[in-house]
């Protein structure tokens, strides 16, 4: 169905179609790499995954920021993106037993001033985060997180964005393949991603929007990922008229495609993740953002109808970036209808 595409892979953040800046010291990480042509970023893990996604567009920058969350585990790492997305910087993976070896390299290519955990202790331990300071000894490294899922992705809110941001986008929290579309989504527009469960806004979340004057909220996924009831919940705490508009698909896939249509019609990138699995999409979040790109989720093998008639339809695409390696997202899954 697609042109048949050589996929270049990102091999130490750099790769023949795609084009990255001569001297990367000099590259503000406000400013995102051109990627050009399909490349893949595929490490020998999860963890060397997002380092390389990091590499492909975020370059060490004098007060840059890195956010780091569990790779065990997705809800914490759903909200940490936008924030990081928000700060111009990129979103890190570690392990509870320890500082993989490969984010610990691009902590170091970064030089970062500033290292956010988020998460309670459960998914990233203290002794993380000593490792990180060990690492960084000039770096300010503090940890954000809640009680669980939902106030953590308040407490993330709270803290990287402004009181009176006034829109947010709102995801189910138990399952990620909505919610990390939405997260995209929020990192590109500057808001943050708040989780409820699909049939009960979250007291955490309630909270929040009584606390001050919030005016829309863009709600990921059909009925069955958050019920119209907690779309009328939010609603009530609202000030805008039309304050809830829902961005959904018959599934994962065109939800995906349905966040990328509305907000990124003619994008000159896309960033394209297994929806079968979460690690690679977690960190293709803030990627995604700084690009101004939409995440698009695919099955594995196949490029559904909806995603298919995204990619076709973009007259402006000249570059794709393809996070995982081919048993995650096949060589020529872009190349065959589902």
């Amino acid at each position: 169905m697609f042109t048949k595409r050589h996929i270049a892979r990102v091999a130490g953040g750099l790769a023949a179609a795609c084009v990255l800046s001569a001297a990367p010291t000099a590259q503000a990480v406000s400013t995102p790499f051109v990627y050009s042509g399909t490349v893949r970023a595929d490490g020998v893990d999860r963890y060397a995954t997002a380092a390389l996604v990091s590499r492909g567009s975020f370059a060490p920058s004098t007060g840059s920021t890195v956010f780091l969350a569990s790779g065990e585990s997705f809800a914490d790492a759903l909200a940490a993106g936008p924030a990081a997305a928000n700060l111009d910087g990129p979103l890190l993976l570690t392990a509870a037993s320890g500082l993989p070896t490969a984010t610990r390299a691009e902590l170091t290519r970064l030089k970062p001033a500033s290292v956010h955990v988020v998460g309670g202790t459960d998914r990233v331990p203290d002794a993380v985060l000593a490792a990180v300071r060990a690492l960084l000894p000039s770096a300010t490294v503090d940890r954000t997180a809640g009680a669980d899922r939902y106030a953590t992705a308040v407490a993330v809110a709270q803290k990287f964005f402004p009181a009176q941001q006034a829109s947010f986008v709102l995801a189910r929290g138990d399952a990620f393949p909505d919610a990390v579309s939405g997260a995209a989504l929020a990192g590109w527009r500057g808001e943050p991603l708040l989780l409820t469960a699909p049939d009960r806004l979250p007291d955490a979340v309630t909270t929040w929007l009584s606390a001050s004057e919030r005016a829309r909220v863009t709600v990921i996924g059909s009925t069955d990922s958050v019920s119209a009831a907690v779309a009328a919940r939010a609603d009530l705490f609202l000030s805008a008229p039309d304050a809830v508009t829902r961005l959904a698909g018959a599934d994962r896939y065109a939800t995906s495609a349905a966040v990328a249509r509305a907000v990124h019609a003619q994008s000159q990138v896309a960033v394209v993740a297994t929806g079968s699995t979460f690690p690679d999409a977690l960190a293709a979040v803030p990627a995604a953002a700084v690009n101004g790109a939409p995440l698009l989720l695919v099955p594995g093998d196949c490029t559904p109808a909806a995603t298919g008639a995204y990619l076709e339809g973009n007259a402006a695409l000249r570059g794709v970036l393809v996070v995982g390696d081919s048993s995650a997202v096949a060589d020529d899954a872009l190349e065959r209808a589902c």
